[in-house]
Order: C-alpha cells, then sequence, then structure tokens
C-alpha cells in the first residue's frame, strides 16, 4: 500500500499577491529553478538524475504497455503537494485532525490511478501558490481558481469545479429560483464577501442584513427571518447536503461564475497525466461519486 506522509512546510513569500476565491489575482516569477543536470557534478546528483530519469522511462514504459491508460503510469514517483487547510469542504481537519475534503479525495483518486505517492504539505493559500511558483512545490489544490495571471505563472490542469454564487431558501420556496427574484425579499449575506458586492450591484431593490458567519445567515433563512441567502454555491451544497434536515435548498444558476483547477509548475511533465486522471473519473463515475458525496446529487 502506497504511503501518504503529511509534513508542515513553513514556505517564505519571495514576491506577488494571491488571492483565494472567484477574483482576479496577481503575481510575479522569480526566476526560474535551475535544471537539476546544470549544477555540476558531485556524485551524488549525478545518481539523483540517472534516478529520476529512469522512473521517467518506467512512467513511460507503462503508459506504453497500457496502450494509451495512465494507469500506474507514475508508479515510482512521490510529488510534494501543498493545499490550505481552512476552506471547508475542500480540506479542512476533521474531528482527528486528519486532512478530509473533496479536493484530498479526489487527490486520493489521482494518486491511486497514476500511482505515485505524495508527501501533503498545509500552508496558507499565499504560500501555497508562491511555493509552486518557484517549484518547492510540484503541485497544489485547494479551491484555486483558474485565472489568466496566474497561468502566466504556472500550469492549470483541466478545470475540476465550477465554482460561483447561488441561493439558499427553504424547502418549499417556490417564488425565489434566481437572482432576480429576490427584488423585495430579505436577504441574509455574510459580511465582507463578494456577494455582498454582487447582491448591492444586481437587485436594486431588498432588505439586506449581513453576519459575521454564514451559519448565522444560513439560520435566518431556517427561522424565516430571511427569505434567502447568496453565497458561494460549494459551501452552500455543502451544508445543505450535511444538515438534510435544514429544511432548505440550493436554487438558480451560477453566477459571478469561475472554474477551480489543480496548479502544477510551469511546463510540468505532470500535467498530461492529471487531466488522463480527470478525464478518466468523469467517465467511469469516480469523479461523480466523489461529488456526490460532499455536495448532493449535481
Amino acid at each position: 500500500m502506497k504511503k501518504k506522509f503529511v509534513s508542515m512546510v513553513m514556505a517564505v513569500v519571495l514576491c506577488g499577491v494571491f488571492t483565494a476565491g472567484c477574483g482576479g489575482a496577481e503575481g510575479e516569477t522569480s526566476g526560474e529553478a535551475s535544471p537539476a543536470g546544470e549544477a555540476a557534478g558531485s556524485a551524488a546528483e549525478s545518481e539523483a538524475a540517472d534516478a529520476s530519469e529512469s522512473v521517467q522511462t518506467e512512467a513511460s514504459d507503462t503508459e506504453a504497455a497500457a496502450g494509451g491508460d495512465y494507469e500506474g503510469a507514475l508508479s515510482g514517483v512521490t510529488l510534494k503537494v501543498g493545499t490550505d487547510t481552512s476552506f471547508v469542504p475542500f480540506c479542512f481537519p476533521d474531528d482527528n485532525n486528519v486532512y478530509t475534503g473533496f479536493d484530498i479525495e479526489l487527490l486520493e483518486a489521482v494518486s491511486d490511478y497514476l500511482g505515485f505517492e505524495y508527501e501533503l504539505s498545509p500552508m496558507d493559500f499565499t504560500a501555497l501558490l508562491m511555493s509552486v511558483q518557484t517549484n518547492k512545490l510540484d503541485m497544489g489544490l485547494a479551491g484555486i481558481t483558474i485565472t489568466d495571471e496566474r497561468k502566466e505563472v504556472m500550469d492549470f490542469a483541466d478545470p475540476y469545479y465550477d465554482a460561483g454564487l447561488q441561493i439558499l431558501v427553504k424547502s418549499d420556496n417556490e417564488d425565489i429560483k434566481q437572482i432576480a427574484d429576490l427584488e423585495g425579499k430579505k436577504v441574509a449575506l455574510k459580511e465582507g464577501t463578494a456577494s455582498v458586492d454582487y447582491v448591492n450591484e444586481n437587485v436594486s431593490d431588498c432588505t439586506v442584513t449581513t453576519f459575521p458567519n454564514i451559519e448565522a445567515a444560513y439560520m435566518e433563512v431556517q427561522r424565516g427571518a430571511a427569505d434567502a441567502v447568496v453565497y458561494d454555491a460549494p459551501n452552500m451544497l455543502y451544508y445543505t447536503n450535511q444538515n438534510p434536515d435544514s429544511g432548505c435548498k440550493v436554487v438558480g444558476d451560477l453566477v459571478d461564475g469561475c472554474q477551480y483547477g489543480i496548479v502544477l509548475q510551469k511546463d510540468s511533465e505532470y500535467t498530461e497525466y492529471i487531466n488522463a486522471a480527470l478525464a478518466k473519473f468523469h467517465e467511469d463515475g469516480t469523479y461523480d461519486a466523489i461529488y456526490e458525496k460532499w455536495f448532493g446529487q449535481q
């Protein structure tokens, strides 16, 4: 059985500013790392380069032998993976302080399919992106929004999650189905979030009440003090899935949308393998099973 290692990493932020969620981000490249064979020749470096070449050859041979099937194609490889453990329900510690969540289960599935082991390093979101950009990590996942700015300095695998804002209402509410239906309604929002700006800009006549945490906003709808909550769709879907007795449902199309992707080093040799695994999971139902566990049926 493959071993999964968890290491605590303190990443030094060298340059650039990155933001989480469905917004933009800015970052500067701090320079490429030197290729493994450039540092002149100690025996240890030469041996490491030979070992790396051997692993890559083995992966290629495995892929070719499988006739285009990538199963086990990265057997023998260990990747350094970063994640932000404060983004529920994508990655967070459970009651036993073991990391779990949608992203973690997706990572486990990719690892099992491609055959690689990984060292998981929890860190804050900004340090995660910078560590991938400066080649300290092979890849990272933490509900990372795909943006053109980020794609200039790192690779993204194919999108694996469509995110954005949606609406939570009581299960018997048939009046509210889209943002336009919030006209004249009482809307509960989490203060300081993108949903506040979106509602203020797109709903001209509604009564808005903000709360310091989203659970308080959900409770306003449950007890009938508010008609709706507008918030990040993944969190609301997770909430209703984990609390089937809440008497609430999520409605409406995604608005202010974005897509999440697994981030890798610029021009990473592993991007095609991750894409192959994601495509496989969409075909064989693996993705749907993981999604349904955390968010309910699509």
